[in-house]
């Protein structure tokens, strides 16, 4: 059977995803693979640690999220492990693992931050990426994320941005509602040319193990 797609296409002696060779994709990195299937290209040196890091720091959040209770509940009822996982995965929405996505499509669109804060907060608009349940001075995932980017001199605008948004917020609100590693993970895709609809998928991918 031959076929060939924009993203791969079979050849005699391998498979061929995104111009590169499977056998050779082998040979590194999985979370290398995955920003090349979802992106298009490869990662540079700086992305593959920061992208490989954001995967590994959403792998896991405890047993209270809406996405690992359903799988426990899916597979204490004798149902296999597909049906609980995928049951999990269809547990996410925009209330859990929706956020960065939404983030995404907030931080793309900003002209100016200091209006933007303002017209929000105005209007009762959500600002996604912004606060935690349990973390209220400072999400410490965003912290290592953040000492990542500057040890591997990673730079955003939208970065800057959503640091801004965290400084301004607690000016005017009176109190700190920190950036989240939804916000935090958002602005770096961003920078990294992925697209808010991918947002979700990286959700996806990282939480599904």
């Amino acid at each position: 059977m031959e076929y060939k797609t924009s993203i791969s296409k079979m050849s005699k002696d391998d498979h061929i995803i995104r111009g590169e060779k499977l056998s050779k994709l082998a040979e590194g990195k999985f979370s290398d693979a995955i920003f090349l299937i979802l992106r298009g290209k490869k990662p540079s040196p700086s992305e593959s640690k920061i992208f490989e890091a954001m995967l590994t720091i959403s792998i896991d959040h405890g047993m209270g999220t809406s996405s690992s209770l359903t799988s426990r509940f899916v597979m204490s009822t004798g149902n296999t492990i597909n049906v609980a996982v995928g049951a999990g995965v269809l547990a996410l929405g925009n209330h859990h693992g929706g956020a960065i996505e939404k983030s995404m499509e907030q931080l793309s669109n900003i002209d100016d931050v200091d209006s933007f804060v303002e017209t929000s907060l105005k209007d009762k608009k959500v600002i996604y990426g912004f606060g935690h349940k349990i973390y209220k001075e400072e999400d410490p995932r965003v912290k290592q994320l953040l000492s990542l980017c500057q040890k591997e001199k990673f730079t955003s605008m939208f970065i800057d941005e959503a640091l801004k948004i965290e400084k301004l917020l607690e000016e005017k609100k009176g109190k700190k509602i920190c950036l989240n590693v939804d916000g935090f993970m958002a602005a770096v895709l961003l920078e990294m040319g992925f697209s808010p609809e991918a947002g979700r998928g990286v959700f996806i991918i990282a939480r599904t193990p």
